[in-house]
């Protein structure tokens, strides 16, 4: 293309660079709404609690942890202190509950999709793909 070319058909050149971005908008647009990509945000909201699981496991690990040290020390500590660290423990532990169950209803949501919008055929090889949940997997058990 010359410089004589763009300059007496800028409109063209414009337009073609609009049409561009709006075919990369709709493409966009169509995988997100697809089987494959509603699948691909829900594993990734999955994997998004499963590290609020570990996060929140971590929490009650090092609240525990505290609570032991006071508990060890406690002719010297302020009872206040032995107190707010059990409540503490107490919160955390909520705070994994929740999360686990957050866990349970991504991994719900996950499996809704795979029976609703993929064929039988694929449906037991997409489930252990995205839903096999392995005993180091950072989902705590509780019972």
């Amino acid at each position: 293309m010359t410089v004589d070319f763009l300059i007496r058909n800028w409109a063209l050149v414009v337009a073609s660079i609009l049409a561009t971005g709006i075919l990369v908008f709709v493409l966009v647009r169509l995988y997100r709404e697809s089987d494959r990509g509603q699948l691909g945000n829900l594993v990734r909201e999955l994997q998004g609690r499963y590290k609020a699981v570990a996060r929140a496991q971590k929490g009650l690990d090092k609240a525990s942890e505290r609570l032991d040290g006071l508990r060890e020390n406690a002719p010297t500590v302020k009872p206040r202190h032995v107190e707010e660290a059990g409540e503490s423990v107490e919160d955390a532990l909520l705070l994994l509950n929740n999360a686990n169950d957050q866990v349970l209803i991504a991994e719900k949501d996950v499996r809704q999709l795979i029976l609703d919008e993929y064929p039988p055929d694929r449906q037991e090889a997409l489930r252990q793909k995205y839903l096999n949940r392995d005993p180091g997997s950072p989902v705590a058990d509780l019972t």
